[in-house]
């Protein structure tokens, strides 16, 4: 009898041992499937294809409702009245965000209106119906449209400071059709110190560049505050909001770097709780202009 209890209780340690073994299988199972699919869109459901790969669904309405829902949640970051910004003290905050116009662009948008806040696109050569609508889009809203350079292309615009010009000048015209004026503010596709211009222009490229922007009367903005959503493909939404607010600290005048990209869609999820808690460290907020407070890596 003593023998059979002994065999029982360890045929039921053995069970006890294998379900947390399963368990704990399952667990990591899920956390890697966590980790190779990345976080879709607000209104996007991600599932997995045959071959293991992510696939989405857009779902219009649902991205409405959640996108609405984000807005939302974040209003406990300040209590004051909608669309109004705490005591500022002086701090001013200029939300950038590069590359665009993209499929993330009216979204952006949306998330800005809601808090009554304006920013500066640093936008780049979309020459299509669809472009040029959102080309007017951002100035409509009351935002600033700056050059980022028509192609973005770094073998192509850094060959020398004539081959640069040559393709903000593209885009300068394609803006001034569109929207009907020509920017005077630029940002350098990967900042006015970038390294990647080395090859095709030489190390001291990025200086003769930056003169003769200057020279052709363009102000040059760099950025103070990185949100780091370049870093990854897709970077993870809480790191961006931890980067913002954290370089912020101590800065009375910031530049933030973002990106207007289909693909960075953590920004857009991150983008409405960097507002809040930037208006609840006190931060104004305003769009780039030539004579606005500026950052800049290099100066010629």
């Amino acid at each position: 009898m003593g023998v059979q209890i002994r065999r029982t209780g360890i045929y039921v340690i053995g069970l006890i041992i294998s379900a947390n073994l399963i368990g704990c299988s399952t667990e990591q199972i899920h956390a890697k499937q966590a980790k190779q699919v990345p976080k879709q869109l607000s209104g996007e459901t991600a599932s997995i294809d045959s071959s293991g790969s992510p696939t989405s669904t857009s779902k219009e309405a649902a991205a409405v409702d959640d996108l609405d829902k984000a807005i939302v949640e974040t209003r406990h970051f300040y209590t004051g009245p909608p669309h109004a910004s705490p005591p500022t003290e002086g701090k001013i905050a200029y939300l950038t965000f590069d590359d665009g116009p993209s499929e993330n662009t009216r979204k952006i948008l949306r998330v800005l209106k809601s808090f009554g806040v304006h920013a500066t696109f640093f936008v780049v050569g979309s020459d299509t119906a669809e472009g040029r609508s959102l080309y007017k889009e951002i100035a409509a809203a009351g935002h600033a449209l700056g050059n980022h350079s028509y192609s973005h292309d770094y073998n192509r615009i850094y060959k020398s400071p004539e081959a640069f010009m040559k393709d903000v000048h593209k885009l300068d015209q394609l803006l001034e059709e569109t929207v009907g004026y020509r920017p005077d503010i630029l940002r350098f596709p990967g900042g006015s110190n970038n390294h990647l211009s080395w090859k095709p222009g030489g190390k001291g490229i990025m200086s003769k560049v930056a003169r003769v922007v200057k020279d052709e009367g363009y102000q040059y903005f760099d950025w103070n505050v990185s949100s780091t959503d370049a870093a990854a493909p897709v970077q993870d939404r809480d790191m961006i909001i931890d980067a913002v607010t954290s370089a912020s600290r101590g800065k009375k005048s910031i530049i933030v770097l973002m990106h207007d990209s289909t693909y960075k869609t953590t920004t857009l999820e991150a983008l409405p709780i960097v507002i809040g808690k930037l208006q609840a460290a006190g931060f104004r907020f305003d769009k780039l202009n030539k004579s606005s407070f500026t950052f800049q890596f290099l100066t010629p």
